[in-house]
């Protein structure tokens, strides 16, 4: 998804370009795969959310969120059968997937949702905005079960734990931040950027965080202990989005429209796609 509409379909493995997908109607933010593997959930700032086809990119269905707002985070259950969607105007909406109908729209938020992350077991979502709110939500019932000032600045990048009774949280106050669901407490927090931590990653073990920042950084963290395993400094500028490869390498995007994959251990990086929508 990029600030050019565009939706594009890529082969990581021979780093070309399979074919565009389409374009929403104005910035597109967000692109998720469906569980099925054939299709994808595309959104973006005109409020859309496109289910497309990835085989030739026609759409199937296209969920109007209506006086809700852009969309500017969108996530999908494990089994498919929920989204959850965050908007520019505070408002967090729960679709229903199948039916292709909004189950709850929940206006908690005062400021534009920053952040959205759904429990392993689809019964859950924690949202950030930009004033640092933090809220965890049952989305079955469609209920607020708490609220809580989590950062002094914008949330960003909320991933839940395996266990769903822990999550983390970046921030633009440039700290990391470990929570207790349970509780609502701070386990632990993760200090070394200098500037907003854009988008959080657990690897598939749940041992290692992965971070970047608009500070042009990304690290890897160790999730027991918080220490800092690995930085890594392309000096391209921010860094937005951040992601654990199966092999446990880990893949970022930045402002230098490259997409680069970096050993786990640290070390230099390579360059996947030069080149790629911003």
């Amino acid at each position: 998804a990029s600030t050019d509409r565009m939706i594009k379909l890529w082969d990581i493995d021979g780093k070309r370009l399979i074919r565009d997908l389409g374009q929403q109607k104005d910035m597109a933010r967000s692109a998720l795969f469906m569980p099925d593997g054939k299709t994808a959930l595309t959104a973006g700032d005109d409020g859309e959310i496109v289910l497309r086809q990835l085989s030739d990119g026609t759409v199937l269905h296209v969920f109007s969120s209506g006086a809700n707002g852009g969309v500017r985070q969108l996530k999908i259950s494990q089994d498919g059968k929920r989204a959850v969607s965050g908007h520019d105007t505070g408002s967090v909406v729960v679709w229903d997937l199948a039916k292709g109908t909004v189950l709850h729209v929940l206006p908690g938020h005062d400021w534009s949702v920053s952040s959205v992350a759904i429990s392993p077991d689809g019964t859950r979502a924690l949202t950030g905005s930009i004033d640092g709110e933090l809220k965890l939500w049952d989305i079955v019932a469609g209920k607020q079960l708490r609220s809580w000032h989590g950062h002094d600045r914008g949330a960003y990048g909320a991933v839940f734990l395996a266990d769903g009774h822990q999550a983390v949280t970046g921030s633009g106050d440039y700290t990391i931040k470990l929570w207790d669901l349970d509780t609502f407490k701070e386990i632990r927090r993760f200090d070394g950027h200098s500037g907003t931590v854009y988008a959080l990653a657990l690897s598939a073990d749940g041992k290692r965080l992965g971070s970047v920042s608009l500070d042009g950084t990304a690290r890897i963290w160790n999730m027991d202990t918080g220490a800092e395993i690995a930085e890594f400094d392309p000096g391209t500028g921010p860094m937005y989005s951040v992601a654990f490869a199966a092999d446990g390498t880990l893949l970022t995007g930045g402002i230098d429209r490259t997409i680069r994959d970096w050993p786990a251990a640290g070390g230099d990086g390579t360059v996947l796609f030069a080149g790629a929508p911003e």
